[in-house]
C-alpha cells in the first residue's frame, strides 16, 4: 500500500512526497524509509562540483543514442508490461529496426520516422485517461504502465493536477544527482554559487521543495530558509517524522538543510522580508519558488516598501510571461523560468542571454524532444512538443509523448554559459494548448494569459495574479467562472464579462461564433474571491473543478 496523502490537505497540483511501501504494516513503512534514508547519505556524502557537473553532462550527451538504446531494450522491448512495445508491434517495428535507424540517420530523425509510423502517445493516453487507439489496435492504458522499470524507487510521489486525479510517479536518486549537474553550472554562470538560497515550494507531501533542497545539498549550498505553502504539523505523523528525519541524516552528513516553515500564500511578505534582510546584509539571496509565488513575493516588496533589488527568483510551473517579468523589474530582481514536467524532471534549464522571459535551453542530454504540427482550434496550428526520456534514472518511459505544450524551439548559440556549449537547442514562448472546452468553445492559452496578464488588469486594474478562469460542470452543464481578486476593487461584473468577449470575438471568425454561444448560454461569470492557488503555491490561469 501506498502512503496517502494527509486529507487535511487539498490535492497537490506538481506533485505529493509519499514514500513507497508495498504493505500496510509500519515495518515496511519504517524499512522504505530507512532504505531512502540510507541511499540519501550515499547521495550527499559523494558531493558535486563543477567540474564534475561539466563533466557528468557532457558525457552523457555524448551518449545520448546509447542510453536510449538501453531503455529501448530493457524497459520496452524486454517488458512485457510496456505499452510501447505493444505499439511498435502493431507498426511492425523490431528493436533491430530502431538499432538500423539510429545507425543510419540518428536519434532525432529516428523519433520522427516512429512518429510517422503511429509510434507516439497523446498526452490523456499517457495519463491513462484514454485507451491508444489505432487502426487495428485498442489497447487499455493506466498511467502506472508507463512506469520505468529500470529505476531504483527511493521514493515516490504523486502528482494531482487541477485537470486530472493523482498520478504516481517513481523518482530515484541518481535522477537527482544528474539534475543537480545542470543547477551547479546554472547558478555558476549567473555569479550565484554562494549566494543564500531561500525556498517558497511545499513540504512533504510536498517533493518540490524537498528536491530542491536535497540536489542544493548535493552542491554543497545550504538551505537558508525553506518557507512552505503547507503545515507540516497538518501533516501526519509520518510525514512530519520522515521530514525531521531526512533534515536529521543531511546535517549528519554536513548538508543544512532548514525544516520547512509554514507560509501560506497571504504571507508573502514574510518571505520579501527575509529577501529584504540579505539585500540589507550586503548580498541578495536566491529564492526557489512558482512563477506566481514570486509575483506575490515581489508585490509584497512593493507595496511594503521593501528592498529586494538583485534578488534572483528561481522560477517554474506555470509561464513565465512579459508580464510576470515586468513585476520582477521593478523591483529590481531577475527571475529565471526552468521547464519541467513531473513525469520526467526537468526538460528546460532557463537562458541567462535569452530575448523572451521563458527562454530555456533544452537538456537535450536527458530528454530528446521534436515538434509536429497539430490543430488546436478553429485555423490554428502550433508546434506540439513529444518528448522521449534518454536516462534510465527517469521515473516514466516516454517515446515521442505529447506534453500539452508548444513552444519556438531555435538553434543558436547564447554564449551565456547556462549549459555547456554544446546545448545548442532553445525554446521559448512555451504555452499550453489544454483547452477551454465550455459550449463547443476551444480557446489557447495564450489567449487566456493575455486576458488575465493583459487585457484584465489593464481595464479594471490589479495584477496579473488577480484573474483566473475556472472551469467546472455543473448540473451536467459547464461553467466558466471568472474569479476577480478583492484586491482589484469595485468592478461592474457585466463590463468585465463583456470585455472577455469582446476580447475572445476578435480573435477570428470561428471564435465569433463561440462567443455568441456563450453569451447566448450566459456560461461566464464573475466570482469574487482570491484566485485558486495550488497547493504547489501556483496561480493558473485555467483552474478547472470536477464536481
Amino acid at each position: 500500500m501506498r502512503l496517502e496523502s494527509p486529507r487535511s490537505l487539498s490535492p497537490l497540483n506538481e506533485d505529493a512526497f509519499v514514500m513507497q511501501t508495498s504493505a500496510t504494516h509500519w515495518t515496511h513503512e519504517l524499512r522504505a524509509a530507512a532504505g531512502f534514508l540510507g541511499g540519501l547519505q550515499v547521495f550527499l556524502k559523494r558531493r558535486l562540483d563543477l567540474a564534475g557537473a561539466s563533466r557528468i553532462l557532457e558525457l552523457q550527451l555524448a551518449a545520448r543514442e546509447q542510453t536510449f538504446t538501453q531503455v529501448m531494450q530493457h524497459a520496452v522491448f524486454e517488458n512485457p508490461a510496456s505499452p510501447y512495445r505493444r505499439l511498435l508491434e502493431w507498426a511492425g517495428i523490431t528493436l533491430a529496426d530502431v538499432l538500423s535507424m539510429l545507425s543510419q540517420v540518428g536519434l532525432d530523425a529516428t523519433l520522427e520516422n516512429l512518429y510517422g509510423a503511429g509510434v507516439h502517445v497523446t498526452l490523456q493516453e499517457f495519463k491513462g485517461r484514454y485507451p491508444i487507439v489505432r487502426s487495428g489496435l485498442e489497447l487499455n492504458v493506466r498511467a502506472e504502465d508507463f512506469d520505468n522499470p529500470l529505476t531504483t524507487r527511493q521514493y515516490e510521489a504523486q502528482t494531482g493536477g487541477s485537470t486530472s486525479s493523482p498520478r504516481r510517479i517513481l523518482v530515484d536518486l541518481n535522477l537527482l544527482e544528474h539534475e543537480s549537474a545542470y543547477h551547479a553550472i546554472f547558478y555558476a554562470a549567473a555569479g550565484a554559487s554562494n549566494r543564500a538560497l531561500g525556498i517558497w515550494q511545499p513540504a512533504p507531501p510536498g517533493a518540490v521543495g524537498i528536491k530542491t533542497a536535497l540536489m542544493h545539498a548535493k552542491l554543497g549550498r545550504p538551505v537558508a530558509m525553506w518557507f512552505s505553502q503547507s503545515n507540516l504539523r497538518g501533516s501526519t505523523l509520518k510525514h512530519a517524522m520522515f521530514t525531521r528525519a531526512m533534515v536529521a541524516t543531511a546535517r549528519i552528513c554536513g548538508a543544512r538543510i532548514r525544516v520547512p516553515e509554514y507560509t501560506p500564500a497571504a504571507d508573502a511578505g514574510r518571505v520579501a522580508a527575509w529577501l529584504a534582510q540579505q539585500c540589507a546584509a550586503g548580498s541578495p539571496a536566491i529564492l526557489v519558488t512558482p512563477a506566481s509565488g514570486g509575483v506575490r513575493t515581489c508585490r509584497a516588496a512593493l507595496d511594503n516598501g521593501l528592498d529586494i533589488a538583485g534578488t534572483i527568483f528561481v522560477l517554474g510551473g506555470e509561464p513565465y510571461t512579459e508580464a510576470k517579468a515586468a513585476v520582477m523589474a521593478q523591483c529590481g530582481s531577475l527571475g529565471f523560468c526552468h521547464y519541467a514536467m513531473v513525469e520526467c524532471g526537468l526538460i528546460g534549464l532557463a537562458c541567462q542571454a535569452g530575448d523572451s522571459p521563458d527562454d530555456v535551453h533544452l537538456v537535450s542530454d536527458k530528454i530528446a524532444t521534436i515538434q509536429r504540427d497539430k490543430k488546436v482550434g478553429p485555423g490554428t496550428v502550433v508546434g506540439s512538443l513529444f518528448h522521449t526520456t534518454l536516462l534510465p534514472a527517469t521515473p516514466k518511459v516516454m517515446l515521442n509523448v505529447e506534453s500539452g505544450d508548444y513552444a519556438v524551439r531555435v538553434d543558436r548559440d547564447c554564449g551565456c554559459g547556462a549549459l555547456p556549449s554544446a546545448f545548442r537547442s532553445h525554446l521559448h514562448t512555451i504555452r499550453s494548448y489544454e483547452k477551454l472546452t465550455s459550449e463547443g468553445m476551444n480557446f489557447l492559452g495564450d489567449d487566456l494569459l493575455a486576458l488575465v496578464e493583459q487585457v484584465l488588469p489593464a481595464r479594471f486594474g490589479g495584477h496579473p495574479t488577480d484573474y483566473q478562469f475556472v472551469e467546472r460542470e455543473k448540473d451536467g452543464l459547464p461553467k466558466v467562472s471568472l474569479v476577480v481578486s478583492p484586491e482589484v476593487g469595485q468592478i461592474d461584473d457585466d463590463r468585465a464579462v463583456q470585455a472577455v468577449l469582446d476580447f475572445l470575438r476578435n480573435r477570428g471568425v470561428g471564435e465569433q461564433l463561440m462567443v455568441d454561444l456563450w453569451a447566448q448560454s450566459r456560461t461566464l461569470t464573475v466570482v469574487r474571491r482570491a484566485p485558486l492557488v495550488t497547493s504547489g503555491g501556483k496561480i493558473l490561469p485555467l483552474h478547472t473543478l470536477s464536481e
